[in-house]
């Protein structure tokens, strides 16, 4: 089974790590899909976010790395995709989700597979790692090793 894990992922964390993993276990192919978001101010470009990813997984076949601008539901439906996954931290994210979930279900025949962060994981968010390295505090703790970009802010 194909699987499509989206977000910004700017920039990816130990979290998002463990919630692909964790997918892999359960699916036969991964897109990690890099969303634009065209609301916010990025803090890599896309091009520096999919550079580091792909070299974190360079060496898994199963997983696909892509850049992509549009609704995340019709990129699963157009490379054959059943499932979205998409990771958890607490009620409130849960809360965003679900009603995305279902317009994805209903309107584009994808499902929603939601994985609950690890506990020990669950603090950890790009925003964190963001408001850390724009005051000049160390955030490599929450960045997987490879992923940890050279020259962010």
């Amino acid at each position: 089974m194909i699987g499509v894990y989206g977000g910004s992922f700017d920039p990816f964390t130990k979290g998002h790590a463990d919630i692909v993993r964790r997918a892999l276990t359960l699916l036969d192919e991964l897109h990690i899909v890099i969303g634009v978001n065209i609301q916010k101010r990025p803090f890599m470009t896309p091009e520096q976010r999919l550079e580091s990813i792909r070299t974190l997984y360079r060496s898994d076949p199963r997983v696909h790395v892509t850049v992509h601008d549009g609704i995340l539901a019709r990129y699963a439906q157009e490379i054959g995709a059943k499932v979205l996954i998409r990771g958890l931290r607490n009620a409130s994210d849960f809360e965003v989700e679900r009603p995305i979930s279902e317009v994805n279900r209903l309107k584009f025949g994808v499902e929603t597979l939601f994985l609950m962060a690890d506990p020990e994981l669950s603090l950890v968010s790009s925003s964190l790692v963001r408001e850390l390295a724009t005051f000049g505090e160390s955030y490599d703790e929450y960045l997987p090793d490879e992923a940890a970009p050279n020259d962010i802010v």
